[in-house]
């Protein structure tokens, strides 16, 4: 079967020396010591410019899922998926970056250790696991090989996993690093060279003219105070982003991490303006939106661009999804292989049991990516439960943001409480085929999500806990 989109010599002669030298770069990548906070955070020594690089790659991953998103929002999509994750980036920088990097703890597991007991500290890295496991990631490079190859989505899914695991058990945060730099120039490249075509083919107030609905045209996306309410908190997945959290503590200093971080907000800012825009480009000028919207940008590229651009734009989206995976892939190794399953008293089994956990986490992203083909609904749906249970659990660890009192054994109710009521809101939308869990009151539609039911759910256990606490000293 011959794929959708159709490369001319000259794109298949630039997309192939780029995905050499991404193998390159990651393959070639020499640990400073071979020992698992070398493998798993670089040795803690990432200078400002791999910092950035790697943090803006990995925290824009979801490039194919903008594309689908726009489809939905128009350009609701900057207001529901871009200004919450700049405004809690900015409450990283000022709550958290300076205790993360300053911590031992390389991890949010080894957090809620130190603070809250195993229990916790097991609770959560299960829940990180299943948060850091690169399901979207794996859709998305899924439907690249699909869209290029026409091969089967099973066989799509497997192949775009193995192409961003091989390198990743060699050469661990620093492979990644050096894929991301990369990445990094491609992808702003890529998403450049296409707007600045489209805007040669059609001005920007006909573009969004052309969008197919009103509610797309409007800064909104046509969605109630509930929905947009939802979608914000869903920012707050960077307070406790478990590869966001690994980065910052792999920067060189507290000032590589600040600073990184307020430069990176800056580029998301940009590249969002660009990726944005692209998506309302295609909605306006795509002959017909592919039944899979996952892979609108990849199509559209096809469509409008010449030899050589669309290689280029083809690079762009690529490499920041196989960062992004192998930036995901490695949290969930590490996750299983050191937060549950090692005791930290062997490196070289720790060692083992990461890069096996780096498997086993490969294997549930396939899985997922299966049972939930969409990158918006695992996004909003998966990542929101996760997001609602560990908020409050996370912050606390690092952050008193209030004189609690707080045991170990409410706190890991309040864990629990969260990941059942959105767990079980997640199975019920997956098995009436309404994953997104729209509901339709007093005439109007919006999505409830998972995340805040599953923040109220931990939010009462832990007003429980405090009330049942009074009189005990706080912690």
């Amino acid at each position: 079967m011959v794929g959708v989109v159709q490369l001319a010599p000259l794109d298949l002669a630039i997309v192939g020396v780029f995905l050499a030298a991404l193998l390159g770069l990651g393959l070639s990548a020499r640990l400073r010591s071979q020992d698992a906070v070398g493998f798993i955070a670089a040795g803690r020594a990432l200078t400002l410019p791999m910092f950035v690089a790697t943090l803006v790659c990995t925290w824009y991953g979801g490039i194919l899922g903008m594309g689908e998103s726009v489809s939905y929002f128009g350009l609701g999509t900057w207001l529901l998926l871009g200004l919450p994750y700049y405004v809690f980036a900015a409450i990283y920088v000022w709550r958290l970056a300076g205790r993360v990097r300053e911590s031992d703890q390389i991890s949010i597991p080894e957090r809620l250790r130190l603070r809250y007991g195993n229990g916790v500290a097991r609770a959560g890295a299960g829940l990180l696991f299943a948060l850091g496991a690169p399901s979207a990631h794996v859709v998305m490079l899924g439907t690249l090989v699909q869209v290029l190859t026409g091969w089967s989505w099973p066989i799509s899914l497997a192949v775009g996993l193995l192409f961003g695991l091989s390198f990743l058990m060699k050469g661990g945060l620093l492979a990644d690093v050096r894929v991301s730099v990369l990445s990094f120039v491609a992808m702003y490249a890529g998403f450049g060279a296409i707007l600045i075509y489209c805007l040669t083919q059609m001005s920007w107030g006909e573009a969004v003219a052309k969008l197919p609905s009103p509610e797309m045209q409007t800064f909104t996306g046509g969605q109630g105070p509930i929905s947009i309410l939802s979608f914000f908190l869903l920012g707050a997945w960077t307070l406790i982003d478990p590869g966001f959290h690994q980065r910052v503590a792999s920067a060189g200093s507290v000032d590589v991490a600040r600073r990184g971080l307020i430069v990176s907000i800056f580029c998301w800012m940009v590249f969002d303006l660009l990726s944005i825009g692209t998506g309302v480009y295609a909605m306006a000028m795509l002959t017909e939106v592919p039944g899979n919207l996952v892979a609108i940008y990849p199509l559209f590229g096809n469509q409008v661009l010449p030899d050589g651009l669309k290689a280029l734009f083809l690079c762009g989206m690529t490499g920041t999804i196989v960062s992004a995976l192998v930036g995901y892939a490695l949290v969930s190794g590490s996750t299983l292989g050191r937060d549950l399953w090692s005791d930290g008293r062997d490196d070289a089994k720790t060692m083992l049991r990461v890069r096996i956990g780096i498997a086993i986490g490969g294997l549930v992203a396939y899985l997922l990516g299966l049972a939930i083909p969409s990158v918006k609904d695992l996004w909003y749906s998966w990542g929101g439960l996760t997001v609602g249970s560990l908020l409050i659990p996370t912050l606390l660890a690092y952050d008193r943001l209030w004189k609690s009192r707080l045991t170990s054994g409410w706190m890991l109710a309040s864990l629990l409480a969260g990941a059942f009521v959105g767990g079980g809101l997640l199975a019920y939308g997956v098995r009436i085929g309404n994953p997104f869990l729209l509901v339709e009151w007093a005439g109007q539609s919006f999505s409830i999500g998972t995340l805040l039911p599953s923040l109220i759910a931990s939010l009462v256990v832990v007003g429980m806990g405090e009330m049942a606490a009074r009189g005990r000293p706080t912690i």
